[in-house]
C-alpha cells in the first residue's frame, strides 16, 4: 500500500541521511526507536484495513436488500468508512512531516569554495573542512669573498637550495553550532630542512557568546598586526624581523596557550595565557607569559581602511633548564635575514642565551589600504632583566628594538583584503583573466645591541652584541586564483655586528628567491 511503501521511505531515509557526526550508539538507538514506531504504525494500519474490509462487505451485503430497508442501514456504514479514510489521511501526513524533519536535520552539503572542500549539516551546526598549505620555496644568496673569513657562526656560507618552507594539511570546523576546532599539522621547516611532522595548530574554542570567543590548546596566539596575517597572505616570503621576535618568544606556531577574544566588524581584542611550543627541547619548567593584543578599524569603507594595532606581553618567568632554584633561564632573541632556506640555521643577529628572569615586549603597528594601494608600519621594543647567580653578581637590564615599514601597489586594481577575525590584512581576490598582480617594498631594522662597548675591545660586562640587521626587500607577487600564487624577491642585507672580542663580523649581501605557493 501507499502508505506502507511511504513509511519504509521514510526509514530508509531517515538511516542514510543520519548525521555524519552522530555517535554511532545513539544511531543504533535511534534506529530501533523508529523501527518499533513503525511497526505499531503498520500493524494500526493492517487493522483499519481490515476492518474497512468488513465494512464495505456489510455494505455489499446491505445493497441486495429492498432500496427502501437498505438505505437507512448503509449510511452508518459510509461514515464509519470515511472516519477511517480521514484517520489514515492524518496519519500519512504525520509520518510525511516526520521524513521531512528528520531530512531537514540529517542532510549535508559539499561546497569547494576557494578550491576547499567542504562539508556541513543543513542546520549550520557541524561542519568539516579540509584545510592544506603548501610553499615550496627556492634561494641564492650572494655573499662577498670577505664573508669567508667570518665565524661558522655569523653565517660565512649561507646555503643556496630548495625547501618546503610549509606543507601543512589539517582540518578545521563546527561541533554543535556553538563549538569550533582545528587541528593542523606541519611537515616543512625553516631551517633549510623538512621536518617530520608536528602540531601547528590544535584548539577547541567556545564561540556560543559572541562576541566573545574562548580557546585552548596549542596555537599562534595573536602577537600583532604583522604576526596575525596569515601563512598564505604575508606580502614577502616572510614576516617582518621585527615582529619575529616577539611571536618567536611568546607566541608563534604550536604556542601551548588559552585565550579569551572579544571580535567585532570594527574592534578586536584578545588576551593569552601562554607555555612553551610542541616540541621545544627538554626543560624542567616551561616558560610563563601573558600576551595581549587590540586593534580599532578607525575608518573603513568600499575602497579604504585604516587599522591601529598595539600588543603588549610579560615573559614573567624563563623556562628552567634543568632542576633546583639556582636553575638558568635561557632566552634568546635573534632573528633571520627573513628568508630562513639556508639549510645551516645561521641567525645573522641574536644575543645567543640570556640567563633571564623576565622579558617584556611590546609593539605599535598600523596597516591601511586605499584602493590599489596598501601600506604597514610598525615599530617594537624588547626588554630583559637579566637574571644573576648572586646579588654580587647582578647584570644590567637590556633593551632592544625593531621597526618596519611595508607598501605595495596591485597593477591589475584589485585591493588587499581584511580579515576582521584577525584583525590583518589578506591577499587580493584575482578577479581578471591574468590574475592579480603586485610589486611590493619593505624595509626593516633590527637592532640587538646594548651596552656593546668600544671595537677592539671585550664586550662589558652585561652587555650583548647581538648585532644590528637592515634588509631592503623588493618582490613581485603573482595571484593567477584564489588557491595559487607566486611570489619573486629580492634583499639586500647590511649587518653591523662585533664578536665579544671586538672583531667586525657583520657583512653585507644579497638574496634572490622565489616562491610557489597552493592555499586550501
Amino acid at each position: 500500500m501507499k502508505i506502507i511503501s511511504l513509511l519504509c521511505a521514510g526509514t530508509a531515509l531517515a538511516a542514510l541521511t543520519a548525521p555524519a557526526f552522530a555517535d554511532d550508539a545513539a544511531i543504533e538507538k535511534r534506529l530501533d526507536a523508529m523501527q518499533h514506531m513503525i511497526e505499531a504504525q503498520q500493524h494500526q494500519i493492517e487493522s483499519q484495513d481490515a476492518e474497512i474490509r468488513s465494512l464495505r462487505g456489510a455494505l455489499k451485503k446491505k445493497s441486495l436488500h429492498a432500496e427502501t430497508a437498505a438505505e437507512p442501514a448503509a449510511a452508518p456504514v459510509e461514515a464509519q468508512v470515511q472516519q477511517q479514510q480521514i484517520r489514515l489521511g492524518d496519519l500519512e501526513r504525520k509520518v510525511d512531516a516526520q521524513s521531512q524533519e528528520l531530512h531537514k536535520q540529517a542532510d549535508s552539503s559539499w561546497s569547494f569554495k576557494n578550491g576547499r572542500p567542504a562539508i556541513a549539516s543543513r542546520d549550520g551546526r557541524f561542519s568539516l573542512a579540509i584545510r592544506a598549505l603548501g610553499q615550496f620555496d627556492t634561494a641564492y644568496y650572494m655573499q662577498s669573498s670577505s664573508a669567508r673569513g667570518l665565524p661558522a657562526a655569523n653565517g660565512p656560507d649561507l646555503s643556496s637550495g630548495a625547501n618546503f618552507r610549509r606543507a601543512q594539511l589539517g582540518i578545521q570546523g563546527k561541533l554543535f553550532g556553538d563549538w569550533s576546532y582545528n587541528f593542523n599539522t606541519e611537515f616543512g621547516g625553516s631551517g633549510g630542512t623538512e621536518s617530520g611532522g608536528r602540531i601547528q595548530t590544535l584548539y577547541i574554542e567556545y564561540d556560543g557568546l559572541k562576541p566573545f570567543a574562548f580557546r585552548i590548546g596549542a596555537y599562534p596566539p595573536a602577537a600583532g598586526l604583522e604576526d596575525s596575517t596569515g601563512t598564505a597572505d604575508t606580502l614577502f616570503l616572510e614576516r617582518a624581523g621585527p615582529s619575529d621576535i616577539v611571536r618567536n618568544a611568546v607566541g608563534g606556531d604550536g604556542r601551548d596557550a588559552a585565550s579569551i577574544f572579544y571580535v567585532t566588524d570594527r574592534f578586536y581584542a584578545s588576551l593569552s595565557y601562554t607555555g612553551a611550543k610542541v616540541g621545544d627541547g627538554v626543560a624542567f619548567d616551561e616558560q610563563q607569559a601573558v600576551l595581549g593584543r587590540a586593534a580599532v578599524s578607525l575608518w573603513s569603507d568600499s575602497d579604504s581602511r585604516l587599522v591601529l594595532s598595539s600588543t603588549a606581553a610579560d615573559m614573567f618567568r624563563g623556562n628552567d633548564s634543568a632542576p633546583g632554584p639556582g636553575s638558568a633561564r635561557m632566552l634568546t632573541l635573534s632573528a633571520s635575514p627573513e628568508l630562513t632556506v639556508d639549510s645551516t640555521g645561521a641567525k645573522l643577529v641574536t644575543t645567543g642565551g640570556v640567563n633571564t628572569q623576565n622579558a617584556k615586549f611590546w609593539g605599535v603597528e598600523a596597516g591601511g589600504n586605499w584602493r590599489s594601494l596598501y601600506a604597514q608600519a610598525g615599530y617594537f621594543g624588547y626588554g630583559i632583566n637579566q637574571r644573576a647567580a648572586a646579588p654580587a653578581a647582578a647584570k644590567p637590564d637590556l633593551n632592544f628594538h625593531g621597526w618596519y615599514a611595508q607598501a605595495s601597489w596591485i597593477v591589475t586594481g584589485e585591493s588587499r583584503g581584511y580579515s576582521a577575525a584577525n584583525a590583518a590584512f589578506t591577499a587580493p581576490t584575482p578577479e581578471g583573466k591574468w590574475g592579480a598582480w603586485e610589486l611590493a617594498g619593505r624595509y626593516s631594522d633590527v637592532d640587538l645591541n646594548d651596552k656593546t662597548g668600544a671595537f677592539g675591545l671585550a664586550t662589558p660586562y652585561g652587555g650583548v652584541r647581538g648585532g644590528e640587521q637592515k634588509i631592503w626587500t623588493a618582490g613581485i607577487n603573482w595571484y593567477p586564483n584564489n588557491v595559487l600564487r607566486f611570489a619573486l624577491d629580492y634583499q639586500w642585507i647590511d649587518v653591523n655586528r662585533l664578536s665579544g672580542a671586538g672583531a667586525d663580523v657583520g657583512q653585507n649581501l644579497q638574496a634572490l628567491s622565489f616562491r610557489s605557493q597552493i592555499a586550501l
